[in-house]
């Protein structure tokens, strides 16, 4: 056998062998859209916005979602959506201080809605 075709043969088992590396096409972080951003304003804010409630930045904090990739934005946002839905934000306490606070549920809608709209699309 010839040393071209060794090298061939080497070449075409290297390249079916390795490792072959599948990109997923890069989704850049966004930042909030200003009609859920009023929502926040709003309701979330006052706490997750520094210098915030420091446990309330640690889940979530507005200051730094720019910062976020766009992967761990998507997943804030969908807790977002499940936290607000489940009356568990703003926190009771917080909301009988802050009445006007409480979001309606067409506010909660566009959260959820917004929330869905980035979700990562799995393969």
């Amino acid at each position: 056998m010839s040393s071209v075709a060794v090298g061939s043969i080497l070449f075409f088992t290297a390249f079916i062998i390795s490792p072959v590396s599948i990109h997923k096409p890069v989704v850049e972080p966004k930042p909030i859209p200003e009609k859920v951003m009023k929502i926040a304003e709003k309701t979330c804010v006052k706490c997750h916005t520094e210098p915030g409630n420091m446990m309330a930045l640690m889940h979530l904090n507005l200051t730094n979602w720019g910062k976020y990739s766009a992967e761990k934005q998507a997943g804030k946002a969908k807790d977002m959506c499940k936290m607000v839905t489940k009356g568990k934000m703003p926190p009771k306490k917080f909301l009988k201080e802050n009445p006007s606070s409480a979001p309606s549920q067409a506010e909660i809608k566009t959260i959820c809605n917004w929330a869905a709209s980035i979700q990562m699309k799995k393969k």
